[in-house]
Protein backbone atom coordinates (compact mmCIF):
# COMPACT_ATOMS: atom_id res chain seq x y z
CA UNK A 1 0.00 0.00 0.00
CA UNK A 2 2.79 2.44 0.90
CA UNK A 3 4.57 1.58 -2.33
CA UNK A 4 1.50 2.53 -4.35
CA UNK A 5 1.11 5.87 -2.54
CA UNK A 6 4.82 6.62 -2.98
CA UNK A 7 4.66 5.83 -6.69
CA UNK A 8 1.53 7.98 -7.03
CA UNK A 9 3.23 10.94 -5.31
CA UNK A 10 6.37 10.55 -7.44
CA UNK A 11 4.18 10.41 -10.54
CA UNK A 12 2.33 13.57 -9.50
CA UNK A 13 5.62 15.40 -8.85
CA UNK A 14 6.98 14.31 -12.24
CA UNK A 15 3.74 15.37 -13.92
CA UNK A 16 4.06 18.79 -12.23
CA UNK A 17 7.65 19.16 -13.51
CA UNK A 18 6.46 18.17 -16.98
CA UNK A 19 3.69 20.80 -16.97
CA UNK A 20 6.09 23.52 -15.79
CA UNK A 21 8.56 22.51 -18.50
CA UNK A 22 5.80 22.70 -21.14
CA UNK A 23 4.89 26.18 -19.95
CA UNK A 24 8.54 27.25 -20.12
CA UNK A 25 8.88 25.88 -23.64
CA UNK A 26 5.68 27.66 -24.72
CA UNK A 27 6.99 30.91 -23.20
CA UNK A 28 10.34 30.54 -24.99
CA UNK A 29 8.63 29.78 -28.33
CA UNK A 30 6.25 32.74 -27.92
CA UNK A 31 9.17 35.06 -27.15
CA UNK A 32 11.21 33.73 -30.07
CA UNK A 33 8.34 34.16 -32.51
CA UNK A 34 7.75 37.69 -31.23
CA UNK A 35 11.44 38.52 -31.72
CA UNK A 36 11.50 37.06 -35.24
CA UNK A 37 8.31 38.88 -36.26
CA UNK A 38 9.62 42.17 -34.86
CA UNK A 39 12.91 41.71 -36.72
CA UNK A 40 11.12 40.90 -39.99
CA UNK A 41 8.87 43.94 -39.50
CA UNK A 42 11.90 46.18 -38.98
CA UNK A 43 13.61 44.77 -42.09
CA UNK A 44 10.48 45.35 -44.17
CA UNK A 45 10.27 48.91 -42.86
CA UNK A 46 13.90 49.46 -43.92
CA UNK A 47 13.19 48.01 -47.38
CA UNK A 48 10.11 50.16 -47.85
CA UNK A 49 11.80 53.26 -46.46
CA UNK A 50 9.40 53.54 -43.54
CA UNK A 51 11.76 54.40 -40.73
CA UNK A 52 10.55 55.46 -37.29
CA UNK A 53 13.50 57.83 -37.05
CA UNK A 54 11.98 60.33 -39.48
CA UNK A 55 11.10 63.72 -38.08
CA UNK A 56 7.71 65.36 -38.63
CA UNK A 57 9.18 67.61 -41.33
CA UNK A 58 10.35 64.70 -43.46
CA UNK A 59 8.02 62.89 -45.79
CA UNK A 60 8.20 59.30 -46.87
CA UNK A 61 7.81 58.63 -50.57
CA UNK A 62 6.53 55.16 -51.43
CA UNK A 63 5.95 53.45 -54.74
CA UNK A 64 3.12 51.02 -55.21
CA UNK A 65 3.39 48.42 -57.95
CA UNK A 66 0.14 47.00 -59.25
CA UNK A 67 0.17 43.99 -61.54
CA UNK A 68 -2.86 42.70 -63.36
CA UNK A 69 -3.22 39.44 -65.19
CA UNK A 70 -5.81 39.03 -67.93
CA UNK A 71 -6.67 35.69 -69.48
CA UNK A 72 -7.88 35.85 -73.07
CA UNK A 73 -9.39 33.17 -75.29
CA UNK A 74 -9.11 32.80 -79.02
CA UNK A 75 -9.17 36.01 -81.04
CA UNK A 76 -10.17 38.30 -78.15
CA UNK A 77 -6.74 39.94 -78.32
CA UNK A 78 -7.55 41.59 -81.63
CA UNK A 79 -10.41 43.61 -80.08
CA UNK A 80 -8.44 45.14 -77.21
CA UNK A 81 -6.96 48.59 -77.85
CA UNK A 82 -3.33 49.06 -76.89
CA UNK A 83 -2.10 51.55 -74.33
CA UNK A 84 1.14 53.44 -74.10
CA UNK A 85 2.39 54.90 -70.82
CA UNK A 86 5.10 57.52 -70.66
CA UNK A 87 6.69 58.84 -67.48
CA UNK A 88 8.44 62.14 -66.97
CA UNK A 89 10.53 62.80 -63.85
CA UNK A 90 11.36 66.33 -62.74
CA UNK A 91 12.15 68.28 -59.58
CA UNK A 92 9.79 71.03 -58.40
CA UNK A 93 10.68 74.31 -56.65
CA UNK A 94 10.84 72.64 -53.20
CA UNK A 95 13.28 69.96 -54.44
CA UNK A 96 10.68 67.16 -54.55
CA UNK A 97 10.98 64.56 -57.29
CA UNK A 98 7.71 64.51 -59.23
CA UNK A 99 6.65 61.82 -61.70
CA UNK A 100 4.19 62.70 -64.44
CA UNK A 101 2.48 59.80 -66.20
CA UNK A 102 0.68 60.05 -69.52
CA UNK A 103 -1.62 57.25 -70.70
CA UNK A 104 -2.51 57.18 -74.36
CA UNK A 105 -4.55 54.56 -76.18
CA UNK A 106 -3.44 53.27 -79.53
CA UNK A 107 -6.13 52.52 -82.12
CA UNK A 108 -6.89 48.99 -83.30
CA UNK A 109 -5.46 48.14 -86.73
Amino acid sequence: MWTFITQLLVTLVLLGFFLVSCQNVAHIVRGSLGFVLKHVHQELDKELGESEGLSDDEETIATRVVRRRVLLKGNELQNIPGEQVTEEHFTDEQGNVVTKKDHTSTPNP
